[in-house]
């Protein structure tokens, strides 16, 4: 279990069916749960799961074209793959910046540092980094790790920064890669999962469409899970519900002013840090 600092609130989170300490927190969220808590606010969450066996069952499960992809930016690409120390200020640094950038593009909130910190100080936070043959970082991945399961967190590379294709082809194949050396290491550890932490059940969004089509690439299962949330003080509710409520306004502001017939420019979203 990790706790921190979160809109005004003191926030803790735990992974698949872990038990809580309740003591001192305003917001509890319930990561991958097996199934509901009960008296908690819960939705599903879909996953794509690999049962972490050796190398050559592993490749057994992969497509060609990810396979292929793999050993060309091992050999071709010279692409280099490292474990970076989840203690290590530097490393958080730099791995922070890379997904700042990232998520800018994206329209994705910046990351919240407190929680990285919180799951490096309890010592779950497994970061790792795909370098160039200049040792240049080209991608980025974060997960939660126990002593059964590598679950992604945040992935981030300079794909979306680059418009050469060949460019970007090389970093697509570098993040697989990456997958590839981070399955290898969570099975020498002794872990049994493997998990790409999210799968897209719709049918409607392409881009979503085409995250699944890579993840599947690796094999795997596809898993239902659940994410809850408790609301345990006053101070969580009243701090929640405030900002629910003027996330509500926001939405009615922009759909009024997109229904507008003489409308001019759009007014820009405000974000606010919802990362969870």
């Amino acid at each position: 279990m990790i706790t921190y600092n979160s809109r005004f609130l003191t926030r803790g989170e735990i992974w698949f069916d872990e038990e809580p300490d309740h003591r001192g927190l305003d917001w509890l969220l319930y990561n991958q749960r097996s199934r509901p808590v009960p008296g908690a606010k819960w939705k599903y969450f879909h996953s794509l799961l690999l049962d972490l066996a050796g190398p050559d069952e592993l490749l057994a499960q992969m497509n060609k074209d990810t396979v292929y992809k793999i050993r060309r930016a091992r050999d071709k690409d010279k692409v280099i793959c490292a474990v970076c120390g989840s203690r290590d200020a530097a490393a958080l640094d730099a791995f922070e910046e890379m997904y700042n950038r990232f998520a800018a593009v994206k329209g994705l909130s910046p990351l919240e540092r407190p929680r990285l910190n919180s799951l490096a100080a309890t010592g779950n936070l497994d970061l790792s980094v795909a370098k160039d043959a200049h040792d240049a970082p080209l991608v980025y991945h974060a997960y939660y790790r126990n002593s059964h399961r590598t679950t992604l967190l945040f992935s981030a590379s300079r794909f979306r920064e680059l418009a050469d294709s060949a460019a970007r082809n090389a970093i697509g194949r570098a993040n697989r890669y990456l997958f590839w050396t981070d399955m290898l290491r969570s099975k020498e550890l002794g872990l049994e999962y493997f998990d790409f932490g999210g799968w897209y059940p719709g049918t409607t969004d392409a881009g979503l469409l085409k995250i699944n089509e890579f993840k599947k690439g690796f094999g795997g299962r596809v898993v239902r899970e659940y994410q809850c949330e408790q609301i345990l003080s006053l101070r969580g509710w009243v701090v929640l519900r405030a900002a629910a409520l003027l996330q509500q306004c926001r939405s009615l502001t922009r759909r009024e002013h997109s229904e507008a017939p003489d409308s001019p420019l759009p007014v820009p979203e405000l974000k606010t840090n919802t990362n969870a």
